[in-house]
């Protein structure tokens, strides 16, 4: 029998949602997936009360108008012994009171999901095994375009290179810009001439804007405390994405570490308010990769922006690999991972080759920076930090010249031990190149053989190496092609560097 979906929403989704600025695109969206699949919005006592302490009294009457759309929880889930046990080392502010009772109704299965753009709740979700029903925003729209490609409207979200002088600066996308630097529309009219990246979707609505600025070592950083030394940087002037579920954030990452590299800069750094809750969210996601906070710069009115750097060149080994990236350990092991061509491409979009039609089609990990790589091998020597060479075995003959190394990836982690097929497809979930039958299959089939092995995608390889290249040079026997997992020596992988012109900060 057909049941009504449950989703129980935080107080900062619904704050989000009925504020009195504009609604920005990803708040849009997600309550557009909550109607295309018939959730019932459910908001708790504990936020009720919360909404009604605000101080302005017109969006307290927004409040009182609006909040008949959601479904008030008449009764309060009681917080089991087990319940309270998973949690009874964490604060006991009152703030994680009300966090802790909104996770106690999903818990109790009052509901279905719970919605937050609380981290620290999400970090509690994972005690509680919650995981797969506690979801920030971006995390929702992701899960519901990989579960329902049928419903997803977009056709393409291309990242491209556009003038700046040809971008409407009055585009609400750039709202957010305003109040915090009164000069932006002055500076977004000197750069007229130079080029940013942005997304877009079909119906040309900005979703994605990032503008790149190399600086030599005569930059004058008076206004930055404490001051910068004399170094090549690459500066983010201006970087924002909507959240779309489609993860474009990784993928403007990834353009700002590529942009570093082919311009061979020592450092990377970015400016922002932190104050901002979207600004605060890049901000931790930047940290993530590696980005730290270095001091503030000063501006003439008297405010200050956070400074965050990111270090090229130098590997940190008490840091994990998505820190260090685009950063590579020198004695990391090295090999290749073959890929079949119908996975390759929608994998690797990057990496597609001269003969082959793309096709089109938004799920999470044609963006992603962490992909997913599934396999049954019996090879079992592999390690956070080694590095991958991607063959995409061929579809014509002879195999040797259409069978080629395309892209370099990096292990993130391996998972090779699974509670159940529930656990294996969340560790999969919307990083995945394969479909939920087929991991389905995997699992029927393979389940006490399999790997999930996560890993970042490092570089599509310049120019394209055959396995007649792999032959002649006698890392492959012939005729045979690379095995899984087949290793290579640091020369066998400074070579292969070489010969397809590709660059790696290691």
């Amino acid at each position: 029998m057909y049941r009504t979906l449950k989703v129980l929403l935080d107080t900062n989704i619904i704050i989000h949602r009925e504020n009195l600025q504009a609604t920005n695109y990803s708040i849009g969206l997600l309550f557009k997936w909550l109607d295309k699949l018939h959730y019932e919005k459910l908001v708790h006592p504990y936020s009720l009360q919360e909404l009604r302490k605000a101080n302005n009294s017109t969006q307290q009457e927004i409040y009182n108008a609006r909040l008949a759309a959601y479904t008030e929880m008449k009764s309060i889930a009681p917080q089991s012994r087990a319940f309270l046990d998973l949690l009874a080392d964490t604060p006991k502010t009152d703030n994680d009171r009300i966090d802790n009772q909104l996770l106690c109704e999903v818990y109790s299965g009052r509901v279905d999901i719970l919605i937050t753009e609380d981290r620290k709740m999400r970090n509690k979700a994972e005690r509680l095994g919650l995981t797969d029903k506690v979801f920030s925003i971006n995390g929702f729209i992701s899960k519901c375009n990989d579960d329902n490609p049928a419903l997803i409207e977009y056709k393409a979200l291309a990242v491209k290179t556009e003038t700046i002088g040809n971008i409407d600066v009055s585009d609400t996308f750039f709202d957010s810009f305003r109040p915090d630097y009164e000069d932006f529309e002055a500076w977004f009219a000197k750069k007229c001439n130079e080029d940013a990246y942005v997304c877009r979707s079909d119906d040309d609505r900005i979703l994605g804007f990032l503008y790149l600025k190399t600086e030599d070592e005569t930059e004058n950083y008076s206004d930055i405390t404490p001051p910068f030394t004399a170094k090549r940087r690459l500066k983010v002037g201006t970087f924002k994405v909507e959240s779309t579920g489609f993860r474009l954030g990784e993928r403007f990452i990834k353009i700002i570490f590529d942009n570093a590299i082919e311009r061979h800069l020592d450092e990377i750094y970015v400016t922002l308010y932190e104050e901002r809750p979207e600004l605060k969210k890049l901000c931790e996601t930047l940290m993530l990769w590696g980005f730290y906070r270095h001091g503030i710069k000063n501006h003439k009115n008297g405010r200050k922006e956070t400074v965050l750097v990111k270090k090229l060149g130098l590997y940190d080994v008490t840091k994990d690999v998505i820190y260090n990236f685009p950063n590579i350990a020198k004695n990391s092991a090295k090999m290749i991972l073959p890929i079949f061509p119908q996975y390759h491409t929608p994998l690797f979009p990057d990496s597609i080759l001269n003969n082959e039609v793309e096709l089109i089609a938004n799920v999470s990990h044609r963006y992603a920076l962490q992909k997913v790589y599934v396999s049954w091998a019996p090879e079992h020597n592999i390690h956070p930090g080694d590095v991958i060479v991607f063959y995409r075995t061929g579809e014509t003959q002879p195999k040797k010249y259409s069978s080629v190394m395309t892209t370099i990836g990096i292990v993130d982690r391996i998972i090779s031990s699974f509670k159940n097929e529930e656990d294996f497809l969340r560790h999969c979930q919307n990083r995945s190149v394969f479909s939920q039958e087929e991991l389905k299959s995997f699992w029927n089939n393979h389940r006490y053989n399999l790997k999930v092995i996560k890993f970042v995608y490092a570089k599509s390889l310049t120019k394209r190496l055959t396995l007649d290249y792999l032959h002649k040079q006698g890392i492959v026997a012939p005729p045979s092609g690379p095995r899984p997992f087949t290793r290579l020596t640091n020369d066998q992988f400074d070579m292969i560097l070489r010969d397809s012109q590709t660059e790696l900060y290691m």
